[in-house]
């Protein structure tokens, strides 16, 4: 895995937009795709591995500011038991939305770098070169839609999506998918 290196503006912006979006009203994905969206250079992964990575690092420096081994030694107990509680609370069915969430997710980043090189194609006038992209970007779409119709339990209650694609309209802009 290959890690992105960040200069000194796209860091202030990162802090900046962290301010912006704040955690408590933001989801963490959520977060990381505004975020990105902020920063045309930085994925969506690389700004969740940067953000992670800004947190430990904290989190070591907290650690360090501790006044005694004693304080050290009851903050451990304290994780111990607190990681115990959390491992108590998953369940076979977290683990499975986690799954379903993880391939969506994907699917969607994906959409993301999609949207990213047309929109870099558009600005350098390399409008043609967006037909191929559109149709990964379909495809993708027609991905996600499926697996969230063919998933069982708390999804099948949800309603429809509100907004649909115009297949209509799709398939009189866009090449069919075996051309």
């Amino acid at each position: 895995m290959e890690l992105t290196k960040w200069n000194e503006e796209e860091q202030h912006q990162l802090d900046l937009a962290l301010k912006k979006f704040p955690s408590e009203k933001f989801s963490p994905l959520g977060r990381y795709i505004k975020i990105s969206g902020l920063l045309p250079q930085k994925s969506v992964r690389d700004v969740a591995l940067r953000v992670k990575w800004l947190s430990k690092r904290e989190e070591k420096k907290k650690k360090k500011g501790s006044e005694s081994a004693g304080k050290r030694k009851q903050d451990k107990a304290d994780k111990a038991a607190g990681a115990a509680s959390w491992q108590r609370q998953q369940s076979p069915v977290g683990e499975k939305a986690n799954q379903l969430y993880a391939s969506i997710t994907e699917v969607l980043d994906r959409n993301i770098v999609v949207i990213k090189q047309i929109q870099q194609n558009m600005m350098h006038n390399k409008v043609r070169e967006n037909t191929d992209l559109l149709l990964k970007f379909r495809e993708n779409l027609i991905k996600a839609q499926g697996v969230m119709t063919n998933t069982g339990g708390i999804m099948k209650q949800m309603p429809p999506l509100p907004a649909q694609v115009n297949q209509q309209l799709v398939q009189a802009v866009l090449p069919a998918k075996n051309a």
